[in-house]
């Protein structure tokens, strides 16, 4: 799940840039991660997104566009068995989520609690046949929850996903639940860890379990960089990965 689900927590947002009404932000970057995911051959899959993010009162629109390429393609970019009829390296558009954040309560008057509401949808846009994607629509709902602890602020997260089953499959829907740290280092620079935990998709499968480490660095009021390492615990997580995201704020 790594740059997926952890490095764009509202959080680490607000760490790096202070909330500006109407602000839009685009970011890019590119995430590697490598895995056997309980199969004789390593995959590998880069993953590079290219992000539109708009802040408008306590509303978040964002609109997530990734490319894809996976050698030995195994599970997806969430961790899920792939269909088709794939070669030793396939590449293109993967699916694309859209999702809206509500800002139920942003810390006023000095607070330091934030209580955020999320909802998102995985469009199909990656071809099937070729392991991009499974060729269905996903939904899921969390709440998104940060809170000041002196000089370290805690981040939770707790969801739900409802996959779309591709023919002949019966994907579980599953929860899911992050929860980390992060502190500063200097005034424009934080560093953080999270650790991600998903249900099993499927009977025979597994649940995902990963810990990552990032390092969030503000390079001027506009622009931002995340960098980070992450570790996998089981077959359905990558054995290793990481990456970086690049951020303009307009």
């Amino acid at each position: 799940m790594g740059l997926r689900k952890t490095l764009f927590s509202p959080v680490l947002i607000c760490l790096s840039f202070p909330a500006l009404a109407g602000d839009f932000t685009l970011s890019s970057g590119a995430d590697y991660s490598r895995g056997d995911y309980g199969e004789a051959v390593t995959s590998e899959t880069w993953y590079v997104p290219v992000i539109g993010k708009y802040e408008s009162g306590a509303l978040t629109y964002k609109l997530t566009v990734p490319w894809l390429r996976i050698t030995n393609p195994s599970v997806g970019p969430d961790g899920v068995p792939l269909a088709g009829d794939c070669d030793r390296i396939e590449s293109g558009l993967g699916d694309t989520v859209a999702s809206v954040d509500y800002a139920v309560l942003e810390g006023g008057d000095g607070g330091t609690l934030l209580v955020d509401l999320v909802g998102k949808v995985k469009l199909p846009t990656g071809d099937e046949d070729h392991c991009l994607g499974t060729g269905e629509t996903d939904f899921s709902g969390q709440i998104d929850v940060t809170q000041g602890l002196g000089p370290v602020t805690g981040f939770a997260t707790l969801g739900w996903k409802k996959f779309g089953d591709p023919d002949d499959t019966d994907f579980r829907d599953p929860l899911f639940a992050s929860l980390g740290l992060v502190t500063r280092l200097a005034p424009a620079t934080s560093i953080g860890l999270a650790y991600d935990w998903r249900e099993k998709v499927v009977s025979e499968g597994d649940e995902i379990q990963e810990l990552t480490l990032f390092l969030t660095q503000r390079l001027s009021p506009e622009w931002r960089v995340q960098l980070y390492a992450l570790a996998g615990f089981s077959d359905a997580s990558p054995d290793s990965g990481g990456g970086l995201l690049l951020s303009r704020r307009f």
